[in-house]
This record gives C-alpha cells, sequence and structure tokens, in this order.
C-alpha cells in the first residue's frame, strides 16, 4: 500500500513530531511505501513582510497547499492520506485536495485543536471549556493562543470557517484517537 503521511511540524518537536517517525517507519518495515508531505514552523521565520501579512489567510485556507498536495497525488497515486497536523501552514484546506482526487483521507487526533485554539483545555492553571461546543471567540478575550488576541482570533477564524464548511465531518473518512 501506497501511504502519504502529511505533518506540519512544530517549532519545538514534542511526542506528536516523534509518533509521526515511528509511524513511518513502522509502515516501511512492513512493507508499505510511505511519501511524506511536511511543513514545518519553522517557515515562518524566513516569511518576508507579504508573507507574514497573508499568513492569518493560509492559516485558514493555504491555495499553496492545494496545489502541491494535487501535484503530489497525481504524481504519486497514495492509496491513502494520512493526516497528522495540518497546523499551522498546511491547514484544513488540504483535505479538499484528498477529496478532489478520490484518495481516502485519515486523520490522527493527537490533542483538541479542532475545538480548542491552544489544543489542550486548559488556560490559567484550570481546564477551560469556554469553547467546548460553541464558536471559539471567547478564546480570543483570553488571548489564549501564545497570549496574543490577534494570533488567537486567526486560529478562532480558522477553526470558524472549518465548522462552517464542515470540513472534518466530509472530507476526513476516519478518525484515530490518540
Amino acid at each position: 500500500m501506497k501511504v502519504l503521511v502529511i505533518h506540519n511540524s512544530y517549532r519545538q518537536p514534542g511526542g506528536e513530531d516523534i509518533l509521526v517517525e515511528q509511524e513511518r517507519a513502522l509502515l516501511q518495515h512492513s512493507g508499505h511505501e510511505v511519501i511524506e508531505y511536511r511543513r514545518s514552523n519553522h517557515e515562518t521565520n524566513i516569511l518576508g513582510l507579504w508573507g507574514k501579512f497573508t499568513l492569518p489567510k493560509r492559516v485558514v485556507w493555504a491555495g499553496n497547499t492545494i496545489q502541491d498536495l494535487r501535484a503530489l497525488i497525481h504524481q504519486e497515486k497514495p492509496d491513502v492520506v494520512h493526516f497528522h497536523n495540518t497546523f499551522l501552514l498546511i491547514s484544513p484546506s488540504a483535505y479538499y485536495a484528498c477529496r478532489e482526487t478520490g484518495v481516502p483521507v485519515v486523520q490522527t487526533l493527537h490533542n483538541y485543536r479542532l475545538i480548542c485554539p491552544t489544543a489542550i483545555f486548559y488556560r490559567d492553571g484550570h481546564v477551560c471549556e469556554d469553547c467546548l461546543g460553541k464558536t471559539p471567540w471567547p478564546s480570543i478575550v483570553h488571548a489564549c493562543y501564545c497570549e496574543s488576541r490577534a494570533k488567537t482570533g486567526v486560529v478562532a477564524a480558522m477553526l470558524t470557517v472549518h465548522r462552517w464548511l464542515r470540513t472534518w465531518q466530509e472530507q476526513v473518512d476516519v478518525y484515530i484517537a490518540d
């Protein structure tokens, strides 16, 4: 089987990044062909002024990622696409490229990113569920992501747009809870 693994790595490597590497090695060891599409949040360090200006839009809808994935899927013809993390530079728009090409999508959930801008349901030393089951706008008031209302607003916008589009219900075939 040919598996396309998609992952946006964090600035500080953590368990999720290690798990992606372990999965790749396990799949290859089991005789599967693994193709990877990776981005890193370190890429934001080298963005020019225009790149920084357009980054919030790309967090919500990364057109460049869609183009990259269409070409990669056309070239490699994977049997399945396994997503791990789309935040920050890949964006949930990447699922649409897979759906267009008819490739099934598996999404591993490593945290609560799809329902909480900080992905951890924790704020000010206690569990916080202010955004659970509703729009994530309370997170902006509290500047939950990176202690910034502006950055939190971008994440909240991404979550709101993709909830409205029903991206996670209609573009993902199977979820794995990690």
